[in-house]
């Protein structure tokens, strides 16, 4: 069964220290233009977690598909099969080896940062996070997000190289680090409507959360 920690980092996968207004105003607009770049995304991912002493745990891998403005599906293969899929109204969580799944109703301005970044919302970024640059070399660039109120995650960093986005670093408030990196990536391709949808296979136990 999945932790509640990587389906936050999830709504990560898909989803960057203030130093004057000026170069913040300048970080969110070099992001804005990046992030305009595309209006789906798709790559094959590789994720891990250190705790805060620096223990690599177990490493998953798979494959994510993101379309604007909130559909996404995040498959992972190994280490054990699991999907999640969002059609933009509902999320649905299904691990294939409990043939069990979750269906949870997407609440307006639930998404935390690695969402809001895959679905290039910068406007609600902007409001939630401090936006700096830590990186502008060649074609590299490296952002961070710093929360304006507590919340699940203490930053957040998102790498680009060539344009693309190529890895994301979350860290919560205990410390545990989350890394994602992803690979083989496509922009702008053209998803059939049934990549977003979800229908549970015979025999799941299906569970409604309770907040619908």
């Amino acid at each position: 069964m999945m932790s509640n920690n990587v389906f936050k980092s999830v709504l990560a996968i898909s989803s960057i220290v203030l130093s004057s207004h000026v170069f913040a105003a300048s970080a969110i607009e070099q992001l804005e233009s990046l992030m305009a770049g595309f209006k789906s995304y798709s790559a094959e991912f590789e994720q891990y977690t250190k705790d805060d002493k620096g223990k690599k745990g177990e490493v998953s891998s798979g494959f994510m598909q993101v379309q604007r403005p909130n559909k996404f599906r995040w498959e992972t293969t190994k280490p054990f099969p699991q999907l999640i899929v969002s059609d933009g109204q509902y999320i649905w969580i299904y691990d294939e080896d409990l043939a069990q799944a979750t269906r949870k109703k997407v609440q307006p301005g639930e998404s935390n940062g690695a969402a809001l970044i895959l679905n290039g919302d910068l406007k609600a970024l902007n409001k939630r996070f401090e936006i700096t640059q830590l990186l502008d070399k060649n074609n590299e660039k490296l952002f961070e997000l710093i929360p304006k109120q507590e919340g699940s995650f203490e930053k957040i960093q998102l790498f680009f190289a060539d344009k693309v986005i190529r890895e994301l670093l979350l860290v919560d408030i205990l410390g545990k680090q989350t890394t994602i990196i992803l690979t083989k990536s496509k922009l702008n391709q053209k998803f059939k409507a049934s990549v977003f949808d979800f229908k549970a296979p015979k025999n799941t136990d299906v569970m409604i959360d309770e907040q619908e």
